[in-house]
């Protein structure tokens, strides 16, 4: 086969960088040759310098960028994995939460970054139910994200063969799976309803934001990611992060890649020899004693599916703004900004507040109503959220992402005829644009990546993707 040459491993390996966020530099050019080779061999071009050629100089979709993910990225996980992180999360972090909130907003949101094959993101959830005697009373939510969709789709599965428990603690497989035919077990499906799944690209996508449930985060786990990326994304990816977290909220990355030069936004502190980040603000109180854990708790409430989407512009730090009440005087691009910054740290009345001052203030600002009816999905006031989103609607009816919500709250309210009209219309609008063109009010998202989520929210199939390249004239001769 036909190698790439090293003028083209170093252009292939920029644009890797730039897209995914991966570190391909000269050192790693051997691997990157082989996955090459693998993935040139599968996808139907003559040789890897083809697929490479192609990949730097053709118009690439989203599903292009998903499919060269698959190749670059390693599924290596298994459940617990560094079980003194799981010892710290069930017998401090988590029981200082729950102390901090028992007579509050019972919600906790936790996010596994780098998801892979939701060994970890099913781990987190576990962990949650072990910690929480009444976890039926909370709103729990674990975000798994992964840049790899074959990763994803197993994860979605949620099967998984004896290899992913080596090294488990042996509770694991009999309070939290059911054998399943092949030698597999299936995670419960109360931990399962704990759970959801999505693609996100750390190097390219927004977070934090709303219309990819990446805000407000009590404890985010990014573990075995960062090394994967150059210095430059490394930063940019952390400073996100500790965007992504509320007040005094904890990142955890894997030992090697906790440098501290990384994290100058952040408190590091060790706790029972495990080293975490804490958002820079006091700290929610960790008892020193140990906290009792519960070896299976009652089945946990079903989660809401959060609104997938988010007003537009870009918002403002939350530290920029006082913790008091809204200020109702505040009006149009600030206000909605404000809006955004609360609910990016979780203050989700406040934000809603200040969304309906402005609402009564400018009653056809069409974004006002658009942030309102992505905080009431995330409150779970499903009604409201519908109602503000036909409001939306009736100002503009072609706004793609109003139509692509409304899919997503009928779907989950079994109204599958509205559903699917709202899906089609989106998709209808999104196809008179570039697959590359931002859409309106997305927070940066793409028109081939919303086309991608619309199909696979309605179930349909993905778009078939032709593997006639070797007459695309990208031989390297």
């Amino acid at each position: 086969m036909q190698a790439p040459d090293k003028e083209l491993l170093r252009e292939i390996s920029v644009f890797i960088a730039k897209r995914l966020g991966l570190d391909f530099s000269e050192d790693r050019w051997p691997d990157l040759q082989g996955k090459l080779e693998t993935a040139a061999g599968e996808l139907g071009f003559d040789h890897p310098g083809a697929y490479a050629r192609w990949l730097t100089k053709g118009e690439l979709t989203v599903r292009d960028l998903e499919t060269l993910a698959g190749y670059l990225t390693v599924g290596e996980t298994y459940f617990f994995r560094d079980s003194a992180s799981f010892e710290v999360l069930e017998r401090k972090l988590l029981p200082a939460l729950v102390a901090q909130r028992s007579d509050g907003d019972r919600r906790l949101r936790l996010w596994s970054a780098g998801c892979c094959t939701g060994e970890e993101a099913f781990s987190l959830a576990i962990a949650c139910v072990r910690a929480i005697p009444d976890i039926g009373t909370w709103k729990v939510s674990i975000l798994g994200t992964d840049v790899n969709p074959k990763f994803l789709s197993k994860a979605e599965a949620a099967s998984y063969t004896q290899w992913s428990f080596r090294a488990a603690p042996p509770w694991l497989r009999e309070g939290f799976f059911s054998a399943v035919p092949g030698g597999k077990y299936l995670v419960d499906q109360r931990i399962r309803e704990l759970v959801r799944f999505q693609y996100l690209n750390l190097a390219e996508d927004a977070y934090p934001s709303l219309h990819n449930s990446s805000n407000a985060m009590d404890i985010i786990f990014c573990r075995n990611v960062l090394m994967y990326f150059s210095e430059e994304q490394r930063r940019r990816v952390v400073t996100s992060l500790h965007r992504c977290l509320v007040e005094g909220g904890y990142l955890l990355v894997n030992p090697v890649e906790a440098a501290g030069a990384l994290f100058p936004m952040f408190v590091t502190e060790n706790i029972d020899g495990v080293t975490l980040f804490r958002h820079s603000v006091p700290p929610v109180p960790i008892d020193a004693s140990p906290s009792p854990v519960v070896a299976i708790a009652a089945p946990a409430a079903t989660m809401p599916e959060p609104l997938r989407c988010l007003a537009p512009t870009p918002r403002a730090p939350a530290a920029a703004y006082p913790r008091s009440t809204p200020r109702s005087e505040v009006h149009g691009e600030e206000a909605l900004q404000t809006a955004r910054a609360y609910a990016d740290q979780g203050r989700l009345e406040e934000a809603l507040v200040l969304c309906r001052n402005l609402i009564a203030a400018e009653p056809t600002n069409r974004a006002a109503h658009f942030v309102s009816a992505a905080i009431c999905g995330e409150l779970d006031q499903v009604d409201e959220a519908i109602a503000a989103l036909g409001r939306v609607l009736y100002l503009d009816q072609d706004f793609i992402l109003a139509h692509h919500a409304l899919g997503g709250f009928y779907k989950r309210l079994g109204r599958h005829r509205e559903s699917k009209r709202h899906f089609a219309v989106a998709m209808k609008l999104l196809s008179v644009r570039s697959r590359d063109e931002i859409v309106p009010e997305s927070d940066g998202m793409s028109c081939g990546r919303l086309l991608e989520s619309i199909r696979a929210m309605a179930g349909m199939p993905k778009e078939p993707r032709s593997n006639s390249h070797a007459g695309r004239g990208w031989n390297l001769s």
